[in-house]
């Protein structure tokens, strides 16, 4: 304990970008220390793009390791740079200030509960992460209204115990998003969810939302505890294109996938009711994609899609995602494209490429990512040394 301690206070005074992994939890944060009391830290943090994204209030006990130097870092803080350089839009910085004259996730708590403001936090009885937002303050416990954005019908009260808490996430960009929403999505009522899974079913459905542009949400067979919302761009004879959006309702890239790879299309939840909020919410902020993406691609549904989005990718030599039919998911480009088969260069960490390329059969692949943020920033990192 001492010596993560002693890490974070050097981070602090080195003002140093660092990793903080926890215990029992796959999250990983990339921050600035911006201060430390004895029970905890307050990290502001970053997501995947480069752009600052709130903070997390950690305590030393969730705490497992502490990194100063790694590959990822070196890209986080390429990533960092660029996202200030290509103004980037971000709505979820840290504004609150802190001192160290009282406890730190005291000073959290209030200013949360005073701003009426949502925050997660991990619940240490259970390990289970819960949103929503702070009720009440005492000496040793406060109380928390859940906000169960996949069953809106679950908002029970719970009280809390300061010391049963891991940590507090707050002001990040979807945090910030569910605060300005929270008014309307609890007049929200809550609907019964609506999902197709055999293969006849997926296609009239998608086909139904082609035409109508509803928001669906489709778990593919490759992970089914997967799934991706967003809505349908083109459906061909044996696959679709999907425009994704992510978490905070902002364009998240295309999605190319085999209709017999698609384990369930849903139509009606309260978690894509939820999202269309969002999306509405950065329409009106005028926030809908990032710079630098191309949220208007038309594919025609004649073509062999497959065919069609490969050959553009090789061309170019643009970074994708495959998912292939053994489960395995590569990220890299394409230097041939054969027509049946292509030769890939498997990009890792960003940085490292197999210039050698592996051989792959165009039926093996089920999936195609393309378009999306974190492949466009790994495919102009790569251009920048000289990779690509």
């Amino acid at each position: 304990m001492n010596s993560i301690v002693n890490d974070l206070q050097f981070a602090l005074q080195r003002k140093a970008l660092v990793n903080v992994y926890q215990v029992k939890q796959d999250v990983v944060y990339t921050g600035y220390v911006d201060i430390v009391d004895g029970a905890g830290i307050i990290l502001t943090t970053f997501d995947d793009s480069g752009s600052e994204d709130g903070a997390v209030y950690l305590t030393f006990d969730v705490i497992e390791f502490v990194e100063f130097e790694s590959d990822d870092l070196d890209n986080m803080r390429y990533r960092i740079e660029n996202a200030t350089a290509e103004h980037f839009f971000t709505f979820g910085r840290m504004t609150t200030e802190f001192d160290q004259k009282r406890p730190l996730i005291r000073q959290v708590l209030e200013t949360a509960m005073a701003d009426e403001a949502t925050v997660m936090v991990l619940d240490r009885k259970n390990n289970q992460l819960q949103e929503g937002e702070v009720t009440q303050i005492s000496d040793r416990q406060f109380g928390f209204q859940v906000f169960n954005k996949f069953h809106l019908d679950q908002h029970p009260k719970v009280i809390m115990n300061f010391d049963e808490v891991g940590l507090i996430e707050f002001e990040g960009k979807e945090l910030t998003l569910q605060t300005a929403a929270m008014g309307y999505l609890q007049t929200l009522t809550p609907v019964k969810k609506v999902a197709v899974s055999s293969l006849t079913d997926i296609a009239t459905v998608l086909h139904q939302a082609e035409q109508t542009q509803q928001l669906i949400s489709i778990n593919p067979v490759a992970d089914e505890g997967m799934f991706f919302v967003g809505r349908v761009n083109t459906i061909g004879e044996n696959s679709v294109v999907i425009n994704l959006v992510d978490m905070t309702g902002q364009f998240g890239g295309y999605w190319l996938v085999k209709l017999t790879a698609i384990a369930q299309v849903t139509v009606q939840s309260d978690y894509l009711a939820v999202m269309k909020t969002y999306i509405n919410l950065d329409k009106a902020l005028g926030v809908v994609s990032q710079p630098g993406l191309n949220d208007e691609r038309l594919f025609d549904s004649n073509d062999d899609l497959f065919q069609e989005v490969l050959s553009q990718a090789s061309k170019f030599q643009r970074v994708i995602r495959l998912q292939l039919n053994d489960d395995e998911s590569v990220t890299g480009y394409i230097s041939k494209f054969g027509g049946n088969e292509i030769i890939f260069h498997l990009v890792e960490q960003e940085t490292v490429v197999d210039k050698v390329g592996t051989l792959i059969d165009l039926g093996e692949i089920d999936e195609v990512a393309f378009d999306y943020l974190d492949a466009l920033l790994t495919e102009k990192q790569l251009r920048s040394q000289g990779e690509l």
